[in-house]
């Protein structure tokens, strides 16, 4: 297989980075694209290694790529649209807009279409699974053919759980600094410990937030638009130790499998002690979303 460094440039102007691996026969017209979780990197998880091995076995292309929210807090290079003047701009997980994600995967899905590869399944790991299934419910993009869900995350479920009744305090004190003019200012370590503005908090937890996508806990919603829009094959894989989701693994499977009522297929793994990261499971996964891949392939060869 050969690995390429390479970069985008977003709709809005945001410079991204990313590794396109492709097998060693050349380029593929299939890629899975992976999406990185919360101020996580292109690079940062062991089983990325893995991944790109196995599909390239079987001649299926991988990139992995930042997206605007990479690392807590991170320094841009941005495009001005009118001039083409190039400066900076501060994003990172503590100031990124969930919504925007839609800006950042466009721009590597053209990326691939520009190489030859315009069959995307699309993977998303933690909070980036989030951000699969919220582009491709917004988009319906007819280049995405499978979706492959990490560890996906209860974002909403957890932040509640973690704050219990300091929870609508901590939505009030978001709103008030971002009513003052503050909306670049970080919000108090008590309740988020990781640093995140008051802008980008309210954004990701005041109710009707895209991240409730897998609040399958119900502490915030009882629907789950996005989920009914997905009608590619959908794969899921979770594992049973420090998960970042509320109650067993095989019940939350079991419950998202009930909630994806159009997809064309639905298939899920419990992955026995793996952790949030597969740390020590990279073999495991790596192995199950071949196998997925391919299978996936030979269904659509025969429709």
């Amino acid at each position: 297989m050969k690995g390429e460094f390479c970069r985008v440039l977003t709709p809005d102007g945001i410079e991204l980075q990313g590794f396109f691996v492709t097998p060693s026969g050349g380029v593929s017209e299939i890629t899975v694209l992976h999406i990185h979780g919360l101020a996580g990197n292109f690079y940062e998880n062991r089983f990325i290694d893995y991944i790109a091995e196995a599909l390239s076995k079987i001649h299926i292309n991988f990139l992995t790529f930042n997206n605007r929210g990479h690392d807590y807090i991170a320094d841009f290079l941005y495009q001005e649209k009118d001039t083409g003047k190039i400066t900076y701009k501060q994003i990172g997980a503590a100031f990124e807009t969930f919504r925007e994600c839609v800006l950042d995967i466009k721009a590597w899905i053209e990326f691939l279409k520009s190489r030859g590869s315009n069959k995307i399944i699309i993977q998303g790991h933690s909070h980036g699974a989030i951000k699969a299934v919220y582009y491709l419910s917004e988009t319906q993009d007819s280049q995405v053919i499978g979706l492959i869900l990490l560890s996906p995350s209860d974002d909403l479920g957890l932040q509640r759980s973690d704050l219990g009744e300091k929870f609508n305090e901590a939505l009030e004190v978001a709103k008030k600094l971002v009513s003052e003019g503050r909306e670049k200012e970080l919000m108090p370590k008590e309740y988020f410990v990781y640093p995140i503005s008051a802008k980008t908090y309210l954004d990701s937890f005041e109710r009707g937030s895209p991240l409730g996508i897998f609040n399958l806990s119900r502490t915030d919603r009882e629907e789950f638009p996005e989920l009914q829009k997905i009608k590619v094959p959908v794969l899921v894989i979770i594992g049973t130790v420090e998960e970042a989701f509320l109650g067993e693994p095989q019940q939350f499977l079991s419950d998202l499998e009930s909630l994806f009522k159009n997809t064309e297929s639905f298939t899920g793994y419990v992955i026995e002690g793996a952790p949030h990261n597969y740390l020590g499971h990279e073999e495991k996964i790596s192995e199950k979303i071949g196998q997925w891949v391919a299978n996936c392939i030979k269904r659509k060869m025969k429709l």
